[in-house]
């Protein structure tokens, strides 16, 4: 046996366990095919969506904190605004949905100017906790605005009737609300990177964040880059928003909730990464919805009732965020240096 051979063996010993825990994820996947095929496949499908949900929120966190270095923890009242100024446009103003679905998000971006002008545009170069603190306080007082205009109750408005529909595939019906959240989250990926990575717009924004000075000493005005990127990371909170509230209504509490999913998002994916940031929340949003039917097949096989865990689903975000940073602390995809 060569050197080389020696020295290249202990790098392939810790691949063992994982081909060993993709053979029994993918044997439990089987007996779940097996046990409960529709059952399977139409949460499969729910989780694509919810990660799709997941996906547009944190991105848009994503883009400001890895572009700004901000950690945006209004964010999430951002998304919640949108899900509430759908309710207002489409319920109360009675206008078609799909004019809510471009004037809210672009009324959620100006909402997000208006912070990184006034809250923000100070912060740049601080220390990250500042931003969190500003923004935490931001979003409390957009909960409590949204709460003496709204109301604390859950509300909800009808999506037109195409949305309302279902489609038949195979002996699956997939309602059409989801498929379409599914085509607008690839949308937004696809545009997002065209625009950070396929433009002069993006290319500049990166430069501005390399050397700043020297990016205005070339005539580039890197604050109104910054508050275009902003106002874009708003909007995309704002339309995610108008998708969550379509298919499920919204209440106070849904910005909360969904801003600390999309920071556990970004975690997994790696700070400032987007294409992690869009595996990340597929990964966790099909955990979320697949992995209690995984566990309710395997018990009903292995007659194993003490293996299933009674909101198993909830906690697979956090789960999923422990295995990933035991392995790799920077995340699936994280970048060397952020926030450091």
């Amino acid at each position: 046996m060569s050197a080389a051979t020696l020295a290249s063996t202990p790098d392939e010993l810790p691949s063992l366990p994982w081909v060993l825990a993709g053979l029994a994820l993918l044997a439990v996947v089987i007996v779940t095919l097996a046990v409960r095929p529709g059952l399977f496949i139409s949460n499969l499908v729910g989780g694509i969506v919810y990660g799709m949900i997941l996906m547009m929120i944190a991105l848009g966190l994503s883009l400001i904190l890895g572009l700004l270095g901000v950690v945006n923890f209004a964010h999430g009242a951002l998304f919640m605004l949108g899900a509430y100024g759908a309710y207002q446009a489409v319920a109360l103003f009675e206008l078609p949905f799909w004019l809510a679905l471009i004037v809210v998000p672009i009324g959620v971006g100006l909402i997000g100017v208006l912070m990184e002008v006034t809250v923000l545009r100070r912060l740049y170069g601080e220390d990250p906790l500042i931003g969190l603190l500003a923004t935490f306080g931001v979003a409390l007082m957009l909960e409590e605005a949204t709460r003496a205009q709204w109301g604390g109750t859950p509300l909800s408005f009808d999506p037109p009737a195409v949305l309302r529909a279902s489609v038949q595939v195979g002996f699956l019906e997939i309602a059409t609300t989801r498929l379409f959240t599914a085509a607008v989250g690839a949308l937004v990926v696809g545009g997002l990177y065209l625009l950070m990575y396929r433009t002069d717009f993006g290319l500049s924004i990166r430069a501005g964040l390399q050397d700043q000075q020297m990016a205005e000493f070339l005539g580039i005005d890197i604050p109104k880059r910054f508050t275009i990127v902003f106002f874009i990371g708003a909007a995309i909170a704002g339309l995610s928003g108008v998708l969550r509230g379509a298919e499920v209504g919204m209440d106070l509490g849904m910005g909360m909730d969904f801003v600390i999913l999309a920071f556990v998002v970004i975690v997994v994916g790696g700070l400032g990464s987007i294409f992690g940031s869009v595996v990340s929340a597929l990964l966790i949003g099909v955990a979320v919805f697949v992995t209690p039917v995984m566990l309710r097949a395997i018990t009903t096989v292995a007659g194993l009732e003490w293996l299933y865990v009674s909101g198993i689903g909830g906690l697979m975000p956090f789960l999923v965020m422990i295995g990933v940073l035991l392995v790799r602390p920077r995340g699936l995809f994280g970048e060397e240096g952020l926030l450091e």
